[in-house]
């Protein structure tokens, strides 16, 4: 479609015959297109000039995020590689140490196998008879033969718990350990005449020994305890009576913290 200056220059050079006045009106009207026209193309090319801008950063950031996304690809690779390594790494370790673990029990298993067959090959058979296994216990006792005796005393009270003696088998025992200088074991083996057999006349005595496993402990206050216990249920015994002597040595004592730790 023609354009409206294109027309204006074509009535002129076909001799169309105007009025100055219509001259003069064509000529503004001209000049007016003109510079709209001129104002068209200027904000034409600040939009081009502007779009082409913005094309170029988009352009530059999607090349810049496009290289980070590489390098963080990469290293997430890297990364995901060296962890599957020291998984790998770790199955290899846990698995050696499941077999060694399997070898020692085995070897455990063995070497307890090994030592019941020389305990079973060395240490004496009990008797069966009641009298001769604790005439055999006593006999071991006074002989040294501590371990030998307690397997004989203990051997007594699993077969005949009802036996006045067992008590006593019992408390002698816990005074083997005593002599051993384990006192943490003649504790246990006192405080099971006091539960097992707490009707025995052994109890007194049982209480007493174990006061003074507490005293080698320097468990000064439980000793105190245990004494004063023994002195008011049984007032009678023949320890009770010695109870108000070991109690001024326990509080001559009992600020020494080399010797009474509680």
């Amino acid at each position: 479609m023609p354009s409206t200056v294109g027309m204006l220059a074509v009535a002129l050079s076909s001799g169309c015959l105007m009025t100055t006045s219509d001259g003069d009106k064509m000529r503004a009207d001209i000049s007016q297109l003109s510079k709209r026209v001129e104002a068209l193309e200027l904000r034409t090319n600040e939009q081009v000039t502007r779009l082409k801008k913005i094309l170029d950063e988009a352009t530059t950031l999607l090349e810049r995020n496009s290289a980070d996304l590489g390098t963080k690809l990469a290293r997430n690779e890297s990364d995901i590689a060296a962890i599957t390594g020291r998984i790998e790494e770790a199955k290899y370790v846990l698995d050696e140490l499941q077999k060694r673990l399997a070898g020692m029990e085995q070897l455990q298993q063995k070497t307890s196998q090994e030592q019941q067959k020389l305990i079973d090959r060395v240490a004496p058979s009990m008797p069966e008879d009641k009298e001769a296994l604790w005439k055999e216990a006593q006999t071991r006792l006074a002989g040294g033969m501590r371990e030998d005796a307690r397997r004989f005393f203990r051997g007594f009270i699993q077969r005949f718990p009802n036996d006045p003696r067992a008590s006593q088998a019992q408390l002698q025992v816990g005074q083997s350990f005593a002599q051993e200088l384990k006192y943490g074991l003649a504790v246990a083996e006192y405080l099971a005449v006091l539960s097992r057999f707490s009707r025995s006349p052994e109890v007194p005595e049982a209480m007493w020994q174990l006061g003074t496993a507490y005293v080698s402990m320097k468990y000064c206050t439980d000793a105190k305890a245990i004494y004063l216990d023994l002195a008011k249920r049984y007032p009678s015994s023949p320890r009770a009576a010695q109870v108000k002597e070991r109690l001024r040595e326990i509080q001559r004592i009992s600020k020494n913290k080399d010797l009474c730790t509680s």
